[in-house]
């Protein structure tokens, strides 16, 4: 397939929702073609209104506990949209009907979203970028270069613009982030599956985590509501000054994402990677360097050693004043000192969850590739599997128009 790398007229529509082939990409090139998708595929309902192919989605098992499923947040794009409402149906059906065939053998659901959508709200500054304040010097722009690359040459918007429509959290986007949300918790209490998501494209690692209002008392062991999003962009990417970073930290509110949940990132740098400064002190929850993720199921069948925790000791865990602080035992002490900052231990926390490590690059410069390791550790969801209607169910009209976002 494909889609509008050029003009030859095969690839300017969709037919059976595929583009047809340009042959002038194909000349002396030796290409595989499938004869169906690989069953692990989810495909869209309907060719993207820019991309003209249907969405590739997966949903596949990681080993015996644990299911995956990556959206595919690009072909259904748009600036009021990330993906139409029968795309998330057929995920979400798909999921159900794994999690049903496994009868209660998945303990986990790891989603991979291309961005991230626990993250700080930059409403005031799309509110500033797309006001006529702008107007002016964008004609400075256009006639003697003010801004530089402030502007895209293209369509002459600020370049930011885009980044930030792109993100879950951007206010075209609202509506539909806090539907997907919900879904997944309807999934996590209906199937006792805790949910955790990833998710980068912002050039830093970050923590975010939903979870129910503290002042319901519900231990993280027992609450669908808790989902950590970890946030770890492609190890490639320069990151973004520490200006940013921390700007991104001072916007680290308590945010309602609806009458039960609420959401904030997670104080888990405690320290400076090696020493080097990148970031200002205050800031323990983006850290503007290159990274990567570890995640490590937890497993203590058949093994001895390791810092297991036992169910009771998760009930038990005190009430926090505020979601700043740790929810759980597993956020205690989360950083460099934590037994699953080194990214290879699998025995911390309790069975059947995860242990998280960033590792965060030090010096650029080193060819050896340094890095510090931050841990923490996610605990399974523990709660009677339910059938049928649950008290989620009232979102389902929401879902069935889970489209653009309300402003």
């Amino acid at each position: 397939m494909s889609t509008y790398t050029t003009d030859t007229p095969e690839t300017m529509q969709a037919v059976n929702g595929t583009s047809g082939q340009d042959p002038r990409q194909l000349e002396n090139s030796y290409v595989l073609q499938e004869k169906e998708d690989d069953p692990s595929y989810i495909r869209g309902a309907r060719p993207g209104p820019y991309v003209e192919e249907k969405g590739r989605n997966i949903c596949t098992r990681l080993g015996k506990r644990i299911a995956f499923i990556a959206i595919d947040g690009r072909t259904e794009r748009t600036r009021h949209q990330v993906n139409y409402p029968e795309t998330y149906d057929l995920i979400f059906d798909r999921l159900e009907k794994e999690l049903s065939a496994a009868n209660g053998e998945i303990k986990h659901v790891i989603v991979l979203l291309g961005v991230p959508i626990a993250y700080p709200r930059l409403a005031w500054l799309e509110n500033i970028i797309s006001s006529p304040v702008i107007a002016p010097i964008r004609l400075l722009n256009r006639r003697f270069g003010v801004g530089g690359d402030l502007f895209n040459k293209f369509d002459g918007e600020v370049d930011l613009l885009d980044d930030l429509d792109d993100h879950y959290t951007a206010r075209h986007h609202k509506r539909e982030r806090r539907i997907l949300i919900q879904r997944l918790q309807h999934i996590s209490e209906r199937f006792s599956v805790r949910v955790t998501i990833l998710g980068g494209d912002v050039h830093l690692a970050a923590i975010g985590r939903f979870y129910s209002k503290v002042g319901s008392k519900i231990p993280v062991i027992n609450d669908p509501r808790y989902m950590v999003n970890v946030v770890s962009s492609a190890i490639t990417n320069k990151p973004p000054p520490k200006a940013v970073a921390n700007l991104l930290a001072r916007r680290n509110k308590i945010h309602h994402l609806d009458f039960h949940t609420d959401e904030t990132l997670m104080k888990v740098f405690n320290e400076q990677p090696g020493g080097k400064e990148k970031s200002a002190d205050f800031n323990k929850v983006t850290m503007p360097s290159r990274n990567y993720a570890c995640i490590t199921e937890v497993d203590f069948s058949g093994v001895n050693g390791g810092t297991k925790v036992n169910e009771e000791e998760l009930a038990q865990f005190p009430a926090p004043k505020n979601g700043h602080n740790p929810l759980h035992p597993g956020e205690v002490d989360a950083g460099t000192t934590h037994p699953a900052a080194d990214g290879i231990t699998s025995r911390v926390g309790m069975d059947g969850g995860l242990d998280v490590s960033i590792r965060v690059e030090i010096d650029p410069a080193d060819k050896e590739g340094t890095t510090e390791g931050y841990g923490f550790w996610i605990p399974p969801l523990v709660s009677p599997r339910m059938e049928g209607h649950h008290r989620f169910s009232r979102h389902r009209e929401d879902r069935q128009t889970a489209g653009p976002s309300a402003a």
